[in-house]
């Protein structure tokens, strides 16, 4: 049966290139410097639009290696909710993605880094359309983690948040996701 889910999940997923006009900025500013949108995908389960993904750049890459490890500028993964989600429901598919992702070695050197970013989102209430969910990352300070365009948390540390890229960009739950946010669809 999970496997009909995440066939089913998956043929019903769309993604829109970078260029493709969507609603979206093209451009955003992390920590002073500009970013360029790399690429955004679409989150959909069962046929139901969930939320636009979108990764932004300093310059643009389709090399999620290079991006995961050694580009150590300003990021933004920035999350348009489209459907209302329950937080219980929003965190336990985090905590999935994490364990599709993560070796259990290195879920136990970042337990503490997990366990804040757990802790961010199991702070907040249920997820309602239109909500936009930020996760920067920013060199000397870690991971910044934001919501309609306030702060809520940090997280600090480099590695951690390149640790974390691998469930947009490393084996995501829905696949295309990956080759939306790496410019790479139509490819």
């Amino acid at each position: 049966m999970r496997v009909v889910a995440f066939v089913l999940a998956t043929a019903l997923t769309a993604v829109a290139p970078a260029g493709e006009n969507t609603a979206s900025e093209e451009t955003t500013s992390v920590g002073g410097r500009d970013l360029v949108l790399n690429g955004r995908a679409l989150r959909s389960v069962w046929g139901f639009r969930v939320y636009e993904v979108e990764l932004f750049l300093g310059e643009r890459s389709n090399d999620a290696t290079v991006i995961m490890t050694q580009d150590r500028q300003p990021k933004r993964v920035r999350m348009k909710m489209l459907r209302a989600v329950e937080k219980d429901k929003f965190v336990a598919t985090v905590r999935e993605n994490i364990d599709q992702n993560l070796t259990p070695e290195e879920k136990e050197t970042f337990a503490a880094e997990l366990e804040s970013y757990i802790g961010h989102l199991q702070k907040g209430g249920d997820i309602e359309p239109g909500r936009v969910i930020t996760i920067d990352y920013l060199p000397g300070t870690g991971t910044v983690l934001g919501l309609d365009g306030r702060q809520v948390g940090t997280i600090g540390g480099d590695d951690f948040y390149h640790l974390m890229l691998r469930l947009w960009i490393g084996r995501p739950l829905q696949p295309s996701i990956k080759d939306g946010l790496l410019g790479q669809v139509g490819e």
